[in-house]
């Protein structure tokens, strides 16, 4: 996808075959004409208030075919997206609402319903939408708009495609500035995973399956790819075993996007392999991935796991595992996440001075890549990372899940890789709590594993068998959930609530 015009290639394949059947979910199908409908309905709405290119349109990012078409219709019209959730608290979106200068709201009536949504509209005078979830083109107007021309014109970022959310893993979540040129880049990254053919406005038979949220960058990333591609898509409001089953089972997707937790999700329910005969590969990232994880699932399934790598701030993927690579070095190179895409730039440096280390030893990953605002700079990462001689990328850890306990740093990641490993817990995460004399310590919290006991002696001296002895939990605790994101991984903020 070289020299991608994303709104461009977005209109060619809305109109292809508008009968034919674009978007499904909980059975109900969307046609390709529905959603250029809503495309052109959303772009009218737009014009009206004399909403420039870039204009900042606020669109509540759910799993709706109605959002979905304003999401396309959006980024066809070469509007910027600002990625609002639905999961926060209602004045928390209305908060949102008020201060980040949109032109426009765009949500599902559900999202609707609370006043405060509506009066957030109102005094920020910004022209509020409402989309049915199976009505692309049926929008109504909530508020009208009630800015200024210039400011609705001044209102506007060019250039910039969303401003997406990231998954707030460690932190309360902040919006990185996604551009069109970022999207194409990220998309072209993709490429090498594909049979080279070139582009061409048409419809493709298969249908892709979505259960990634479009709130976060792989979900939205993931449909917009299938999208571009002419391939309809399938998809779960929210991930579930028995919602995932019944795509894999009603539809001949050879290749699936899933989480380190559903694919543990899956192995837990014990789906019968018949249901994966016809995968042919998971395609897994947004977390870390437990080689043992990937071998229990490959020998349950007889399917690939593919690791990926990426961020927001690189609009998606940025290193990864080919079918090729898989074959040839799934036993010896088990727990990288692959190599980096073809015009991708990565080098590690010691986070202490700076100085870029040997193949082979830790340090703070950079990446200088074309998905980037600045194609041209080395990008700092948070990722604790080393390359091998043969080019594969392993991702260690993390600078910012850094415990300072005494004086001493614990990667709260690093411990609680150890102690998945013991039989009895079915997951866990580590954070730090504050301590009077240590100034903070690790705390851990487990998911026990079914029909296993929940021993907190044991899993300290499991602990202290691996660990040095700083980086011991001083508490095991067992919660039946860990707190997540939409998109699975372990909150970090949400579980350290929980503990305190």
């Amino acid at each position: 996808m070289t020299d991608l015009d994303l709104p461009e290639r977005l209109r060619a394949v809305l109109g292809v075959d508008p009968a034919a059947r674009a978007l499904e979910l909980d059975g109900r199908w969307c046609a390709w004409g529905d959603l250029a409908a809503g495309a052109r309905a959303l772009d009218e709405r737009l014009r009206s208030i004399g909403a420039p290119e870039g204009a900042r349109v606020g669109v509540v990012m759910r799993n709706r075919p109605g959002v979905v078409g304003a999401v396309i219709g959006a980024l066809a019209g070469r509007y910027g997206i600002v990625s609002l959730s639905h999961l926060q608290p209602a004045e928390a979106l209305a908060r949102d609402v008020r201060e980040l200068d949109l032109v426009a709201v765009v949500a599902d009536p559900a999202d609707w319903e609370p006043e405060s949504l509506r009066a957030a509209a109102r005094s920020a005078g910004v022209l509020g939408l409402s989309v049915p979830a199976y009505e692309p083109a049926a929008y109504t107007v909530v508020t009208g708009c009630a800015l200024d021309p210039g400011v609705v014109a001044a209102r506007a970022q060019p250039g910039v495609a969303v401003s997406m959310l990231t998954s707030g893993t460690t932190g309360p979540p902040k919006r990185v500035p996604i551009g069109y040129r970022n999207l194409a880049a990220s998309f072209a990254g993709t490429a090498h995973y594909e049979s080279g053919r070139p582009w061409q406005p048409r419809l493709r038979s298969g249908v892709a399956i979505l259960v990634a949220p479009v709130l976060h960058t792989s979900g939205l990333f993931r449909l917009l790819l299938n999208l571009l591609e002419g391939r309809s898509v399938a998809m779960l409001e929210r991930f579930t075993v028995d919602g995932l089953v019944r795509l894999v089972t009603a539809y001949d997707a050879r290749v699936l996007a899933l989480t380190p937790t559903s694919l543990r999700m899956v192995l837990d329910a014990g789906v019968d392999p018949q249901v994966f005969a016809r995968v042919r590969a998971v395609v897994c990232g947004t977390a870390p991935l437990r080689p043992e994880l990937a071998r229990r699932f490959e020998y349950a399934y007889d399917v690939a796991v593919l690791v990926m790598y990426g961020a927001t701030e690189f609009a998606g993927g940025i290193a990864g595992w080919t079918m090729k690579d898989w074959e040839r070095h799934r036993d010896d190179k088990r727990g990288s996440v692959g190599r980096v895409h073809p015009g991708v730039d990565v080098r590690v440096r010691d986070p202490e001075t700076g100085e870029p280390v040997p193949p082979g030893e830790v340090g703070r990953l950079d990446v200088r890549t074309p998905q980037s605002p600045d194609p041209d700079r080395w990008q700092e990462t948070t990722d604790l990372a080393r390359v091998d001689e043969d080019g594969f990328l392993w991702v260690v850890g993390r600078t910012d899940d850094v415990i300072i306990r005494g004086g001493f740093k614990v990667s709260a990641g690093a411990v609680a890789e150890v102690l998945k490993g013991h039989p009895s817990v079915r997951d866990a995460a580590v954070v730090g709590l504050p301590d009077v004399r240590l100034g903070e310590v690790p705390v851990a919290a487990v998911e026990v594993a079914d029909g296993a006991a929940f021993d907190p002696a044991e899993l300290e001296t499991w602990a202290r068998a691996r660990l040095t002895p700083y980086q011991v939990p001083v508490r095991f605790l067992a919660v039946d959930a860990l707190p997540r994101t939409p998109s699975l991984k372990v909150s970090q903020q949400l579980l350290k609530a929980m503990l305190a």
